[in-house]
C-alpha cells in the first residue's frame, strides 16, 4: 500500500526488536491509508522545509511511529487502536532513541492498552502489574500508583472516523495545529530522568 503510494522502503525506518519478522497485520490495508496519509502529509512538508522527520513502523506495536523533533511530539498511529491519532511529549532533555523505546516497551504490556492510556489510570504493583511489568516500567521513570499516560506524556488523539464521516478536513486539520501549537509550546524539561538515563549507559 506504502510504495503505491510512493513511498520508498529507504524511507522507512524499523523500531523494536530487529529479530521480530512478524509480517504487517492485516488489520492495516487501504481503507486505513487515509489516517496514516494525513500524518505524512506534515513529513513529507516538514521535509521540503528541511526540518526532517523520522518515521517508520515498528513490529512489536504493528504501528507507525513519526518522531517530530522540533514540534516535541512523538505521534503514534496504530490501526488496532481504531481511527485514532496518538500525540506524546517529546523532552529535549533525554535522548529520542530511549524515549521511543520508552513508549515501545510500555505499549508492549498486555495491559497497557488503549484506555489505560487514555484514562491515564494509576497503575498499582499486584492488581494492575505484575512485579516484573512494574520493574521494567520503572526503568523508565515510572512511578508507583500513578497512570501510563503521565509517564509517556501523552498529550492528546485526534479521532477520524471514516467510514461515518462525510468530511476528513476537520480532524486533518486538528492533527496540523496540535503539531504547530506544540512548535509554539516549547517542551518540559526532566532532571531526574536524565539523570537515571546517564546511569544507566
Amino acid at each position: 500500500v506504502l510504495r503505491d503510494q510512493g513511498v520508498s522502503v529507504d524511507e522507512i525506518k524499523l523500531y523494536g526488536e530487529s529479530e521480530n519478522y512478524d509480517a504487517l497485520d492485516e488489520s492495516f490495508n487501504e481503507d486505513s491509508f487515509s489516517e496514516l496519509e494525513a500524518v505524512m502529509t506534515k513529513t513529507r512538508y516538514l521535509e521540503f522545509r528541511r526540518w526532517p522527520v523520522e518515521w517508520g513502523w515498528c513490529r512489536d506495536l504493528q504501528s507507525f511511529i513519526f518522531v517530530f523533533k522540533r514540534h516535541h511530539r512523538i505521534v503514534l498511529e496504530r490501526p488496532e487502536y481504531g481511527y485514532a491519532t496518538y500525540f506524546f511529549e517529546l523532552l529535549d532533555s533525554l535522548p529520542v532513541g530511549w524515549q521511543v523505546m520508552r513508549l515501545v516497551t510500555a505499549m508492549k504490556l498486555t495491559r497497557c492498552g488503549r484506555i489505560t492510556l487514555i484514562e491515564n489510570k494509576p497503575l498499582s504493583v499486584g492488581e494492575d502489574l505484575s512485579e516484573g511489568e512494574a520493574k521494567v516500567l520503572m526503568q523508565y521513570g515510572w512511578v508507583p500508583n500513578t497512570g501510563l499516560g503521565t509517564m509517556l506524556n501523552y498529550c492528546d488523539r485526534v479521532v477520524h472516523d471514516r467510514k461515518n464521516e462525510s468530511d476528513s478536513s476537520e480532524w486533518r486539520s486538528k492533527i496540523g495545529k496540535l503539531l504547530v501549537d506544540a512548535y509554539n509550546g516549547g517542551t518540559i524539561v526532566s532532571a531526574s530522568l536524565v539523570e537515571d538515563v546517564i546511569e544507566q549507559d
